[in-house]
């Protein structure tokens, strides 16, 4: 377990940004995920790097971004399919890990490593995770390799394009319609995969998008990307040079590994100016545990037979972390 001395946690403003108390916690929590992914890796010999948000706040924040209230990481495509393969046999309690291939509600091509499903008040969970009662994650992004040939990195790229537009296409839950079900035969047999006709299509269609982004390794390539992001017309090309070495840069109280690349990764991620700070949001709702809150909250409500204001539920949310 991460050591932290009670003044983290005290409110404080970064770059006049203001973190409230609850934030800090959920930022120690996350660090807490964080050291169960290294283990792992380290275990097994798989390399992770900081990616997206976390690598820019690595290197310029040397921690989280201030207003950013989730930590990223990066594996190259053999490391990442390497750690889904041994981590739901090695994560400790209460760690869980949701990817396309053990989760079939997880429809995202990036995997998370999750502190458990639901907010939990347990006084063991409390400690572990630094009275931060809240469900806390890290998302993991395959970093994928591009074909030398353009023709086949176009090829692959329209692959992926036209499977995405299928799965927009198709409604999230069964019943399907008789073209939708041609529809889904003539992807098998375009592809030679068989869908698992149990499960929800479209997270059959996103699994087949992880499958084509992986369709090449480092023997044929001398760039990385975001697979999806490419194919969605970003033009994402990253020598693979950036990737082959990393070097740990603190982060918050402890450090995390970032691929020696990093400079030439922010500017494509963010501009040749990323070294200055500009408060802009998230790509989702900050901060995440609103939505905890609130089903907390609703929860609370039907049991009690009223409305809390926001005041009372932060009092009675206090009196329980406290125990």
């Amino acid at each position: 377990m991460v050591e932290f001395n009670e003044a983290y946690f005290k409110p404080e403003y970064r770059e006049g940004f203001y973190i409230e108390e609850k934030m800090k916690r959920a930022w120690a929590a996350q660090i807490e995920v964080l050291e169960e992914i290294r283990r792992i890796c380290v275990k097994h010999g798989i390399t992770f790097f900081a990616d997206w948000g976390s690598l820019l706040g690595a290197v310029r924040h040397k921690g989280f971004i201030p207003w950013d209230d989730d930590l990223d990481i990066g594996m190259l495509r053999g490391d990442y399919m390497r750690f889904l393969e041994v981590a739901p046999l090695e994560l400790g309690q209460p760690f869980e890990i949701k990817s396309l291939y053990n989760d079939p509600e997880h429809d995202n091509v990036k995997c998370r490593v999750i502190s458990g499903r639901h907010m939990n008040f347990d006084r063991k969970y409390l400690d572990m995770f630094h009275n931060c009662p809240y469900v806390v994650g890290i998302d993991i992004f395959p970093i994928d390799y591009i074909p030398k040939d353009a023709s086949k990195m176009n090829e692959q790229t329209k692959m992926i394009e036209l499977v995405m537009s299928v799965a927009a296409s198709v409604p999230p839950e069964p019943p399907y319609s008789d073209e939708v079900l041609e529809l889904a035969a003539k992807l098998e047999r375009t592809f030679g995969v068989s869908f698992d006709k149990n499960n929800r299509l479209f997270h059959e269609l996103k699994k087949l998008v992880d499958i084509l982004s992986a369709l090449y390794d480092e023997s044929c390539s001398k760039e990385v990307c975001s697979m999806i992001d490419l194919a969605g017309g970003w033009d994402y090309h990253v020598p693979v040079s950036c990737y082959s070495k990393s070097m740990e840069l603190p982060f918050e109280n402890v450090t995390i590994p970032v691929p020696i690349g990093y400079d030439t990764i922010l500017r494509i991620k963010y501009g040749d100016d990323y070294m200055t700070p500009r408060q802009c949001s998230s790509s989702h709702d900050y901060p995440f545990y609103a939505k905890q809150e609130k089903a907390l909250k609703d929860v609370l409500e039907r049991e009690y037979g009223r409305e809390f204001t926001d005041d009372e539920f932060q009092k009675l949310l206090a009196e329980e972390i406290k125990g």
